[in-house]
């Protein structure tokens, strides 16, 4: 019953929404929902890159010291492949450039930039699976309350970071040397606004079974099935859909305009 009066509720919804002197008010508040929308959309691919750039731009940090490293091993198993001609025979000293060779070449996979970017996915997706058992077994009230941090986290991290970069650039001249290396520092603080986000989707099963989410959704129910709402919701879907229309005649008359040249 409640399914077969939803479907009939919305074929007949846009006999009932006729053209009136509420619409004034409802159709810049349809625009400026679709703007909100479209400024989200961009918003989201923003923090994915950001997040793409962020452990691109770690791995190039944790791999850079391993670079060094692996440059300094080649000339440590070069000088010593070069002493072992000089000091032992040739059948030892044959058996001890494999040895080397054999060795070095080992553990200069390991240490490589591929080698150490599959091993920091793989401990990501490990953290991010993790967090995802951890907070389905978490209370409703733990689940929101774990909601609440990362929100709360967010300002509360690019303050942190802003003075603290703030403070060593007005004090730069005052304060020692070392103290500007607290930079970086700042910089991962800022960062790691972007390291609780998968929080939101891992706490949110539980956090919706809390009485208050489900005295919030009742509530949005309440107003959803108001006239005002429902003609606001219907307005919005013939808006997009208009945009989306104007979209495509656009992209037409562009073809039409400028047809490919093979």
């Amino acid at each position: 019953m409640i399914y077969h009066s939803d479907v009939h509720t919305s074929a007949v919804a846009p006999d009932r929404f006729r053209a009136g002197i509420d619409d004034i008010i409802i159709l810049p508040l349809v625009l400026v929902a679709l703007l909100v929308r479209t400024l989200c959309q961009a918003v989201l691919f923003i923090v994915l890159f950001a997040c793409d750039l962020v452990f691109a731009l770690l791995l190039r940090v944790i791999t850079l010291p391993l670079l060094l490293a692996a440059t300094a091993g080649d000339g440590m198993a070069w000088l010593i492949e070069r002493l072992a001609g000089l000091a032992l025979a040739r059948g030892k000293r044959e058996a001890w450039r494999d040895r080397v060779d054999r060795r070095w070449s080992g553990l200069r996979q390991r240490i490589s930039h591929k080698a150490v970017a599959a091993r920091a996915q793989t401990a990501l997706q490990q953290a991010i699976s993790w967090m995802f058992r951890k907070c389905a077994a978490l209370s409703p009230r733990a689940a929101l309350l774990v909601i609440a941090g990362a929100l709360l986290w967010l300002p509360l991290s690019a303050a942190m970071s802003l003075t603290l970069h703030a403070v060593l650039l007005a004090h730069a001249t005052s304060l020692p040397a070392w103290m500007q290396l607290l930079h970086p520092v700042a910089t991962v603080i800022a960062k790691s606004k972007l390291l609780v986000l998968p929080a939101y989707p891992a706490a949110w099963p539980q956090a919706k079974k809390h009485a208050w989410v489900q005295a919030a959704f009742r509530c949005m129910q309440g107003l959803a099935a108001r006239d005002i709402i429902r003609k606001t919701a219907h307005r919005y879907r013939q808006t997009k859909q208009a945009f989306a229309q104007a979209g495509d005649a656009g992209l037409r008359l562009k073809r039409m305009t400028f047809p490919r040249r093979h």
